[in-house]
């Protein structure tokens, strides 16, 4: 390892550093995402670069953005969202259509430019993002460049919203973003504002079906759950993919083919991810209806 660690700094050094071909595989969640695997040694460059990088950008982004950031999360996102919610009776849900695939690499580069001045890091950065994606669009999800410079992408779209159109009551988690007031055409008026400028600036177009306009009663659809003023409850498609995932390895562990330890490192991670929002009664009633012979547990 060392070895190679002086290797790939010596090719850092001098310039010749290039990185490797990509490994693909399928998930399907929700929805099928090809995940990008970089050879082991590009990930160190990764990470090694993103440690530059992270400082320099992290004071600039807004405090309501959740996505890979530390000591912010999925759960924070999904609490602030419900903070909102009991002082905002109306809530605007917006996505972005095939985001990382549709990153523009020159816009990309632009606003990296914007707050890197040192030319070999940005080179850097540059060579790294044209080897993902086609052509001049994409980042190949899996990277952790990938999701930085992806809330890179949208941190204009971040200050646009705060800044411009003032509206305080905002959060971000990657391409999902929330707006909330108390006056429902205030946010009908927004759609083709935001829309025109996704469009114009960073080349993006929203999900007509993910465009979603509705009051606090009604719930938020939101990271996998849907959230009132008083109460979150997970979604039922993610129930059921988590129950499923419960199963799974309950079968590998019974036909040997993980450790005792991983079958119950995997079901205490799974369980305490469900049972976060206010669904362990629900969770538990549904494994044992499942396997009515499962012992109950406490």
């Amino acid at each position: 390892m060392e070895k190679e660690l002086f290797l790939l700094q010596e090719e850092l050094g001098n310039y010749t550093y290039q990185p490797g071909a990509y490994r693909y595989f399928t998930i399907f969640e929700q929805k099928q995402r090809t995940i990008s695997v970089a050879p082991f040694r590009d990930r160190v460059v990764h990470h090694a670069l993103i440690q530059i990088l992270e400082p320099i950008f992290e004071c600039s982004f807004i405090y309501h953005s959740y996505a890979t950031r530390k000591d912010k999360g999925s759960h924070k996102a999904i609490e602030q969202a419900r903070c909102f919610l009991r002082k905002n009776r109306w809530y605007l849900k917006m996505d972005i259509s095939k985001y990382f695939d549709n990153i523009d690499h020159g816009i990309l580069n632009t606003l990296l430019a914007k707050r890197i001045k040192d030319p070999l890091i940005l080179a850097l950065c540059a060579k790294i993002i044209a080897q993902g994606g086609d052509g001049s669009r994409g980042l190949p999800i899996g990277n952790l460049t990938s999701q930085f410079w992806a809330n890179v992408y949208l941190d204009s779209l971040d200050h646009y919203i705060k800044d411009r159109l003032r509206i305080s009551a905002y959060l971000r988690y990657m391409d999902d973003f929330c707006l909330f007031s108390n006056d429902k055409k205030t946010l009908k008026d927004l759609v083709p504002v935001l829309t025109v400028f996704l469009d114009n600036s960073l080349g993006l177009h929203l999900k007509d079906r993910a465009t979603l306009i509705n009051t606090a009663l009604h719930g938020l659809p939101f990271l996998g759950v849907r959230i009132w003023p008083a109460l979150i409850r997970i979604r039922r498609q993610n129930l059921v993919r988590s129950l499923g995932k419960i199963r799974k390895r309950e079968k590998e562990y019974i036909t040997g083919h993980i450790s005792h330890q991983r079958y119950r490192c995997s079901i205490e991670s799974l369980i305490a991810h469900v049972k976060h929002w206010n669904t362990h009664i629900l969770l538990v009633s549904q494994l044992c209806k499942s396997n009515p012979d499962r012992p109950r547990p406490v």
